[in-house]
């Protein structure tokens, strides 16, 4: 990164690629899945391979953060799953109950 002209770093797919790696060393989930929805050139099929691991992360911080409940749809938003997608919504709740999370109506319990 260090040996990066200017005219490289203003490049959109490097400067994307810089924010995501900044993201991830940072551990700032909301970015990550925001970049991840504007990748270029196809780049969110690679950011996909760390995706698992990011929503761990995140999902453990999000239960520390909200005590004693959080919405099920803001979590799962936060998570980049797509909330308007039913399917997408019942896989990620899915995903959800195999890290061990308990839902109460429409929250998710923390």
């Amino acid at each position: 990164m260090l040996q990066l002209t200017p005219e490289q770093r203003r490049d959109g797919c490097v400067h994307h690629a810089l924010l995501v790696r900044s993201a991830v060393a940072e551990s700032d989930y909301h970015k990550f899945f925001q970049l991840q929805d504007s990748a270029p050139n196809m780049g969110d099929y690679l950011m996909d391979k760390i995706v698992p691991s990011i929503r761990q992360g995140a999902l453990q911080r999000i239960c520390k953060a909200y005590k004693p409940s959080v919405s099920s749809d803001f979590v799962l938003k936060e998570l980049g799953f797509d909330v308007q997608n039913t399917e997408e919504v019942e896989g990620g709740k899915a995903w959800m109950e195999s890290c061990g999370c308990k839902f109460e109506g429409g929250m998710l319990l923390t």
